[in-house]
């Protein structure tokens, strides 16, 4: 193998390579092992020799997943807390000249107690690391995808915003996903070689403080701009994805339609109190996917629905994916009515699909003036594949919709098209594969 041409060898490790779990796997539920590759075959070839290991260093360094030290136990603290430093990470893409073939970054973080670790690190997250974090990260890796792993507390944490934490216990979501994409690269616009990767941590500490503790600062905040979050702008990302996880959990607790999940969509379509009163979304995003595992329907109506903003595509999916199991876990379903996870998520896309074919005009039955349905070209039910009542639902929709739509094959992409039942033209997504349901 050693005699053969160089050429040769790469060619021949690049027959290693399947496909990465952060290319198809954002849709299913979030978990801290979620993105561990199913075979080990590239790695063991990068311990052959050296001549191996530098063919399949660039390969292997295409999906990063970073895991930041957990932080220490709640007896300590006085410590520092999270610790975020990417230099260690950083110093070796650079050293092996990896930072250009790295294509997706995940970062990861996980505890070992979720509820109450999530929410103490949260509040010791400072912008100003935050800043100095995306900054840095960015200064070296330049990814078509970057995606955060992180329980709903330090996920809010990050992107500098709130977060209804009062009905948290009863759903017991553990992580959510928040991903954001784009089709190509820019023009780099930083010199590695200026950048000082010296070993330096940093710890957070807290970021807004608790709204009883200042009621003066309160008075003023209709008129203080909401905090920026840097890395949603520091590329020209054209995609997004949020995954928040399962809600079955709430359906075991008494006055279930009274709750809140914890949840990220009004930070990011502002729809929120201060300071989740202005939008996170950025201008450039044309894609949105999210998905939710039985959501509430009146958090999707109330988001979603009355909220959506202007995109040209728009994927949901709110049942589990092919390889979840959890309706077949007796422990999951107990004391829960498997009635009322279906009849939440039937009423929520019919809401959503009377926006769709009558946008403004109360099509969903609540009442919705949300305009933005009306720029909509393409909208995907993840579960219409392989639901008849969804399949039907849609059919019915479609059939009396007053602006022109098509469902698209049997796969489940409602189309809007023009007067000659032509497909509008959509603007070109990323990658809509990976951020759809796995067929």
């Amino acid at each position: 193998m050693d005699r053969l041409p160089r050429e040769i060898l790469a060619e021949v490790l690049e027959f290693l390579v399947g496909p990465a779990p952060s290319e198809y796997r954002l849709h299913e539920q979030p978990s801290d092992d979620l993105l561990q590759s199913e075979t080990r075959d590239l790695k063991s070839a990068s311990q052959v020799n050296k001549l191996w290991r530098g063919h399949a260093l660039p390969i292997l360094f295409r999906h990063v997943q970073w895991r930041p030290p957990t932080p220490p136990p709640l007896s300590s603290l006085h410590d520092d807390g999270l610790l975020l430093d990417p230099a260690p990470l950083l110093r070796f893409l650079v050293g092996n000249r990896l930072q250009c073939q790295v294509t997706t970054f995940t970062l990861l973080v996980d505890f070992a107690d979720q509820q109450v670790e999530a929410a103490r690190v949260a509040y010791q997250i400072r912008p100003s690391d935050l800043e100095w974090l995306w900054d840095r990260l960015f200064a070296v890796i330049d990814p078509l995808r970057f995606t955060i792993i992180a329980p709903p507390a330090t996920l809010a944490a990050f992107l500098n915003r709130m977060l209804f934490l009062d009905d948290a216990w009863s759903f017991n979501i553990p992580y959510h996903i928040l991903s954001l994409a784009r089709s190509h690269r820019a023009p780099r616009q930083k010199s590695i070689s200026s950048l000082d990767l010296s070993a330096s941590t940093f710890g957070a500490t807290v970021s807004p403080p608790p709204p009883e503790a200042s009621s003066s600062a309160a008075a003023f905040k209709g008129a203080m701009p909401a905090p920026p979050c840097p890395f949603l702008t520091l590329r020209p990302w054209t995609s997004i994805l949020l995954n928040e996880g399962s809600s079955i959990r709430a359906y075991q607790t008494y006055e279930l339609f009274l709750r809140s999940p914890p949840s990220m969509l009004s930070a990011l379509l502002g729809t929120g109190e201060y300071p989740n009163n202005a939008p996170l979304l950025p201008a450039t995003v044309v894609d949105f996917n999210y998905i939710a595992i039985f959501p509430l329907s009146s958090h999707v109506i109330g988001q979603l629905v009355h909220h959506l903003p202007k995109l040209d595509r728009f994927f949901v999916r709110f049942t589990p994916g092919p390889n979840n199991h959890i309706l077949e876990d007796r422990q999951t379903l107990k004391h829960v009515d498997v009635a009322d996870l279906w009849m939440e998520r039937t009423t929520a896309l019919r809401h959503m699909l009377g926006e769709m074919v009558d946008p403004g005009g109360g099509g969903g039955g609540v009442g919705g003036n949300n305009n933005n349905w009306k720029t909509l070209n393409v909208f995907e039910i993840g579960e219409i594949v392989d639901d008849k009542e969804v399949w039907n639902l849609a059919h019915a929709y479609i059939d009396r919709a007053a602006s022109g739509w098509t469902v698209q094959g049997a796969t489940g992409v409602l189309v809007r098209v023009d007067e000659e039942g032509n497909p509008k033209a959509a603007k070109r997504c990323c990658y809509p594969a990976p951020f759809s349901c796995s067929r």
